[in-house]
């Protein structure tokens, strides 16, 4: 659904930056996320992960371009 919104609907980079890297990501992305959003529930096992989890990545994106455009401003 957000892939959908941000192809057809005006949004800013900022907020439409989590959408464009979990399409770009494809479907490993998106199981991946879908295991993580799975073991915050309660009673559900973690597994052993490497590296960041799919949000922390999510959100490195977005602080990416709100990086770049106060770049742009300042």
């Amino acid at each position: 659904m957000s892939a959908w919104g941000v192809k057809y609907l005006p949004v800013t980079e900022e907020l439409g930056i989590r959408a464009k890297l979990l399409t770009a990501g494809g479907s490993k992305l998106v199981a991946r996320f879908m295991e993580e959003l799975r073991e915050e529930h309660p009673g559900i096992k973690r597994r052993p992960r490497r590296g960041p989890t799919v949000r922390e990545e999510l959100q490195a994106g977005y602080e990416e371009v709100v990086a770049r455009k106060g770049r742009k401003r300042g």
